[in-house]
């Protein structure tokens, strides 16, 4: 079912300046591992985008979400590492275990990096990139316990590399059931190529592992999705009943070895079923509504009905354009409406300014756009995000720091066919789909161990963080607006040297880092003890956010980011790097 992004307008700021550079210090403190980072490079038969999106968003550092003092990382000889992070320092407590079979499988050719994934408090799964995953069992984490492998196997055809991307493992009547994401990119054969428009495609394959005793486990089901565009999210629910994945292009199931997968629709037609039937746009004075009519009918063919708070708008003997309760008050005698040919323009006019989330009550149908004059306040108003004044003047000097229209052509992005989408494992069909055309994607990030990942889309110059439910019924949306981040999507689109984003799982910052040396932390704003008044409007100023800039100190590559509420770790190409973020 067409599925909408639902903005909590409480959780949005309209009044945003923009970030205050701080040069509060940020202690940081790091430390060596031997033997390097087990990292693998594209090869020369691995030149498509697929192959270019897994390699460039892989982070080698993995976070425990039973155990957030620790991150965990792979060394050159394959050691499972676990680094521990204090008050005053941050080490590597000791190798936990390794990958079995190094000799042998990291020689396989167009292998891909490995991955680790925790499934439990005392369970994790990692996938080698060469084709294999191993279940261990780790123990308590919070003492460097030594992981014992429990189950490997090759579970793609032909021993196929792949990149773990995620696992679950919930309890079912009879015992134990693992789920596995394992992605890797197939080179189109000539129906392929026909039938996906691509030379190459993504595979997402979804493997299941039963078990009565969580200690022998048997490969109880196999699905596979193809996608003619790399995937930006995907992830599992945590009852493994769902796979939730936010692509460039539809994903389809192709094959099910319990069930047979049912020939479904192209799978960009789906996308386009559900258009807008009108759009509206608003400022501070007023909402637009625009509707395209049938041919051949007139002015005379319409009925229209207003008062302050109720509308009723349509063709006579016909369908209703709007009607019901409108969201706030209107001005009757301002109101109107104008037919041109088949487009129909009406206005309202407000009694009180204030944002509308929609025009009629409960009323879905419509797609909201931005008033261009409200996209030319907002770039003036954040033209200066990251100036170190504390309230910047966006017109002082004669030069524009930007020019709005250069700035949209950085955040190009699929509009008729990226989608967010919710397949059901068993019937194969997508439950819920929401069109992220005007959404870019940004991050993902676990903000907690009962749910899936969080994603970050952009909505106008903001990052707003969704967080998809684990059960979910057709009629309800599958993914909740949990937190904004003012000006994150603006702020991200200029940061040319972005390797990677991420947030605390309270929410309190978010962080972009660089290729290299440079991590930057935007903090929600904060109240400030003396009140200070904003130089050009007069409007008093009684929070404050604030942006710090990270550096460090050598010039390796950052391979990696994770983050909590108190500490941000970045991991480079032989160093550890623990920042105190209070």
């Amino acid at each position: 079912m067409a599925d909408k992004l639902c903005v909590r307008r409480e959780l949005l700021d309209p009044n945003f300046d923009g970030y205050k550079l701080s040069l509060d210090p940020l202690p940081t403190y790091t430390c060596k591992f031997d033997n390097g980072l087990a990292f693998t490079s594209l090869s020369q038969d691995q030149y498509s985008y697929h192959h270019a999106k897994l390699f460039g968003v892989h982070n080698h550092l993995y976070q425990d979400p039973w155990n957030t003092d620790s991150v965990f990382l792979i060394d050159n000889c394959w050691g499972i590492l676990q680094a521990v992070s204090t008050d005053t320092s941050v080490f590597i407590s000791g190798q936990v275990g390794n990958i079995p079979d190094m000799n042998t499988q990291s020689a396989v050719p167009e292998r891909l990096n490995a991955s680790v994934r925790f499934v439990s408090e005392d369970m994790a799964v990692i996938g080698d990139g060469a084709g294999r995953f191993h279940l261990y069992c780790t123990g308590d984490r919070s003492t460097s316990h030594q992981w014992k492998v429990l189950f490997s196997d090759s579970p793609l055809e032909n021993s196929t590399p792949f990149l773990l991307v995620d696992a679950v493992l919930h309890s079912v009547d009879s015992g134990y059931k693992l789920h596995c994401l394992c992605v890797h990119v197939l080179d189109c054969d000539a129906e392929q190529k026909d039938k996906y428009r691509s030379t190459h495609i993504t595979v997402i394959e979804w493997i299941t592992l039963s078990s009565v005793d969580k200690n022998s486990w048997v490969l109880e089901r196999s699905r596979r999705l193809y996608g003619r565009r790399p995937f930006d999210y995907a992830a599992l629910t945590k009852d493994g009943s769902a796979i939730i994945v936010a692509a460039e292009a539809g994903f389809v199931f192709d094959f099910d070895s319990l069930k047979p997968v049912r020939e479904e629709e192209p799978m960009e037609t789906a996308l386009n079923q559900q258009e807008p039937e009108y759009t509206w746009s608003q400022n501070t004075e007023e909402v637009t509504a625009q509707f395209t009519l049938p041919s051949g009918l007139t002015k005379a063919d319409v009925y229209y009905t207003l008062s302050h708070d109720y509308i009723d708008f349509g063709i006579k003997n016909g369908k209703h354009l709007l009607k019901g309760q409108l969201h706030a008050d209107v001005e009757v005698e301002s109101s109107t409406w104008t037919i041109q040919n088949q487009r129909v323009e009406l206005t309202l006019s407000k009694v009180e300014d204030q944002v509308w989330p929609q025009v009629v009550v409960g009323d879905n149908r419509g797609e909201m756009t931005m008033d261009p004059a409200v996209v030319a306040q907002i770039h003036e108003r954040l033209a200066a995000l990251t100036s170190d004044q504390m309230n910047p003047d966006p017109d002082e000097g004669k030069e524009k720091p930007y020019n709005s229209q250069q700035l949209e052509e950085c955040d190009v992005y699929p509009e008729d066919s990226s989608a967010l989408m919710r397949f059901d494992g068993d019937t194969h069909k997508v439950t819920h789909k929401t069109n992220t055309g005007s959404n870019q994607f940004l991050f993902s990030v676990s903000l907690c161990k009962d749910k899936p990942p969080a994603l970050c889309l952009r909505h106008d110059v903001d990052g707003i963080l969704w967080q998809p439910e684990n059960e979910c019924k057709e009629a309800q949306s599958s993914w909740q607006h949990v937190s904004t981040f003012n000006a994150l999507g603006y702020v991200q689109a200029s940061k040319q040297n972005r390797k990677f984003s991420i947030c605390a799982p309270d929410c309190s910052f978010a962080v972009i880092c660089d290729i290299w040396r440079h991590a930057y932390v935007y903090r929600q704003p904060a109240a400030i003890a003396s009140p200070i008044r904003n130089r050009k409007d007069g409007r008093q100023v009684n929070t404050i956010a604030k942006q710090q800039v990270v550096s460090l100190e050598c010039t390796d590559h950052i391979v990696g980011i994770q983050s909590t509420a108190q500490t941000l770790f970045i991991l480079t190409e032989s160093i550890l790097h623990a920042v105190h973020m209070n």
